[in-house]
């Protein structure tokens, strides 16, 4: 016990002498032990990596591309031989393409497709058709009630072939010899045989009050080469017109020779003054939608003449094959 109580009165007299010398004791700071390499604290160590290859696709099948169709809006004027010159194709694609093969039917701002055929840039280009003998015959002039005025007349083929898109242009021309008026129409024949005839209507539903002179020209007729969908092996097998009033009555009976189904069949009337002028060409629709091979049709249609009488006619057929059994 006094051993104790000796130690703590020796300690406190020498706090009390330090305090004294006014000396402050300042305990070493210990230095930091580096760190070891083994221990790792949230700390990523990066290993040595090798530049990877670019991977090599497996490679697709290349899309085959489908030519895209051109739309052509008709304009006044256009044929279909025309049309596909223009475009570098051949006159029987374009028909095929949009199912037209009567040229009479296309109509200002129709829409056409102009298929982009794949082989068209190896195949050789359309040459340019020579004119064809044809000429103009039975012309006549007919003003109608309603101030419209008619032309008609009938182209004859003289080339030695058949002929189709076979167009007609009439100019009206003034007294200086400046045009009035110029408008085409087709002949009512998709095809014109070689030495055969068809007839042609052109209207001007506003004419000039008073024209001093015409000019009447084929605008254009190309060789036959291909029929498509039309039909020839058709004929009228009899036939009768008389007059009934102020109009002509014609009947008659188509008959399909050949050996394909018939449809579309029309026929095609045309009516002569007694100087041989053209006053009324008509397109008759006969009864039946589809003829088979063997059969035939009644046909019948009144026709009123822009000009005289009518003192003679002609009748003439033509159709397309039926796609339908």
């Amino acid at each position: 016990m006094m051993h104790r109580q000796k130690t703590k009165w020796i300690l406190i007299g020498l706090f009390v002498l330090l305090l004294g010398c006014g000396q402050v004791i300042t305990l070493p700071t210990p230095t930091p032990l580096p760190p070891t390499t083994d221990v790792h604290l949230n700390t990523v160590v990066p290993r040595a990596t090798s530049t990877p290859a670019p991977a090599t696709p497996t490679p697709s099948p290349s899309p085959t591309l489908t030519p895209t169709p051109i739309i052509y809006i008709v304009q006044q004027g256009d044929t279909l031989s025309g049309i596909a010159k223009q475009f570098g194709i051949a006159v029987e694609t374009l028909m095929d393409a949009n199912e037209v093969y009567d040229p009479r039917r296309l109509q200002v701002g129709q829409k056409l497709i102009i298929p982009r055929e794949e082989e068209e840039e190896q195949s050789p280009p359309t040459p340019t058709p020579t004119p064809l003998p044809v000429v103009i015959e039975n012309l006549g002039f007919h003003e109608t009630p309603v101030g419209s005025l008619w032309c008609l007349g009938e182209v004859r083929n003289l080339a030695g072939m058949d002929v189709e898109f076979v167009q007609v242009q009439v100019s009206l021309y003034g007294s200086d010899n400046g045009v009035l008026a110029t408008a085409t129409a087709f002949t009512a024949l998709d095809i014109i045989p070689a030495g055969g005839t068809s007839p042609f209507a052109v209207l001007f539903a506003q004419p000039p009050t008073a024209y001093a002179a015409y000019q009447v020209i084929p605008l254009s007729a190309e060789p036959c080469t291909y029929l498509g969908s039309r039909y020839r092996d058709l004929d009228v097998v009899e036939h009768k017109g008389q007059v009934q009033g102020r109009s002509f009555v014609v009947s008659g009976r188509v008959r399909n020779f050949g050996e394909e189904r018939a449809t579309g069949i029309e026929v095609v009337i045309t009516a002569y003054d007694s100087r041989d002028r053209v006053v009324a060409v008509r397109e008759v629709e006969v009864q039946a939608s589809v003829l088979a091979p063997g059969a035939s049709a009644e046909f019948m249609d009144s026709i009123t003449p822009l000009g005289g009488e009518v003192a003679r006619y002609t009748v003439q057929v033509q159709g397309r094959r039926s796609e339908h059994e």
